[in-house]
């Protein structure tokens, strides 16, 4: 059900001309990290949230927010349900910690790869990105360690990514375990 209600919406979001990526469960379930994703998350530019919103509204019924996210600063959040699926789309995506608020960068490297499913193209964000994400919010250290094990086995780091994060506002702890993270790609050990 999960997965029919992905392609729905990359359908409809790729008809729309809407810049759109997938992240979370859903990124990490196609990366052989998790087992089974339980909704989908997706991050889209700010400029395309009204537009999406109305391409949502065609295909499934918005649900109330969650009034407790007071750790996030996104700009834009939309929650739906799709197929029987939990769908949040994201405009903006911010949260805040304790060094300020991390803005996550939409630009083109936000797309990090294509994968084709049921002749729709879904887009995934990187795991780089939600590496970031990941530490920023509570209780998702599990992922943190899946994602950081995974970039370091397969050597295929996209330090751009990393370097994009840094350049933010980041706490001295996340900014801290990113740095190693790239030292040790950039000078593997032998």
């Amino acid at each position: 059900m999960l997965f029919d209600a992905l392609v729905e919406i990359g359908r409809a979001l790729n008809q729309a001309g809407a810049h759109w990526g997938v992240g979370a469960s859903v990124l990490l379930y196609y990366h052989c990290l998790v087992e089974k994703p339980h909704d989908i998350d997706i991050m889209i530019a700010e400029a395309d949230a009204d537009m999406v919103a109305a391409v949502l509204d065609g295909i499934g019924s918005e649900t109330p927010g969650d009034p407790g996210r007071s750790l996030y600063s996104t700009t834009r959040f939309l929650e739906y349900l799709v197929d029987g699926t939990e769908v949040d789309i994201m405009a903006g995506f911010a949260i805040k910690h304790i060094g300020g608020t991390y803005v996550l960068p939409f630009d083109d490297w936000l797309v990090a790869t294509t994968r084709t499913e049921s002749g729709v193209t879904i887009q995934f964000m990187s795991l780089e990105d939600w590496y970031v994400i990941y530490q920023l919010i509570p209780g998702r250290e599990a992922k943190v360690k899946l994602i950081e094990e995974r970039l370091q086995s397969c050597g295929l780091v996209d330090l751009s990514v990393l370097d994009r994060a840094l350049a933010r506002e980041l706490p001295p702890h996340v900014r801290a375990r990113i740095e190693r993270l790239v030292a040790s790609c950039s000078h593997p050990q032998h």
